[in-house]
């Protein structure tokens, strides 16, 4: 998606991540391991271990491409055409953490991306290629997908979980 302005962005992040926050805290504790939420097997707590994870590789990227360096995209010993794989070894790093973690998790990343992207100004966050590690694309292109795409997507995943069950 392309935004506009810093405002816009902001807006959309949040109303997105509230709204899923919202409807995550509703659900009782022992749904969280219900499997079959997203894809065979993945649980509730997965589904959020991995929005969590996938925003701790975009502000690992973002710090070592500010430090000058490349950033090893999407994470190191993976290639974009392998994220399916990449979301596998994500759901299995994670598997064993209690609820109460893998929420404080997702709930911090969120916070460190909010308080990033309020401290940049609106030509950091929409410019093309105003950092070099974003190459000819504006800061977004990476951070939506992390964020408010990614929280619009598992809202429509738990929506359907919902309905299932």
């Amino acid at each position: 998606m392309r935004y506009d302005s810093k405002e816009a962005f902001l807006a959309d992040v949040t109303e997105e991540y509230e709204s899923f926050s919202t409807k995550i805290n509703k659900i009782d504790s022992v749904r969280w391991e219900e499997p079959d939420v997203w894809g065979a097997g993945w649980n509730l707590k997965d589904l959020v271990a991995h929005l969590a994870e996938w925003q701790r590789m975009f502000l690992g990227w973002h710090k070592t491409g500010i430090e000058g360096k490349k950033p090893e995209m999407p994470a190191p010993g993976f290639k974009w055409n392998e994220t399916p794989r990449l979301n596998r070894a994500i759901r299995e790093e994670h598997a064993l953490k209690p609820r109460q973690v893998v929420i404080e998790d997702f709930e911090a990343r969120y916070r460190e991306i909010l308080a990033l992207v309020e401290d940049l100004s609106p030509a950091q966050l929409l410019e093309p290629g105003h950092f070099k590690w974003t190459g000819k694309y504006p800061l977004t292109t990476y951070l939506g997908p992390n964020t408010a795409s990614h929280f619009r997507f598992a809202n429509k995943v738990v929506d359907r979980w919902l309905r299932r069950s």
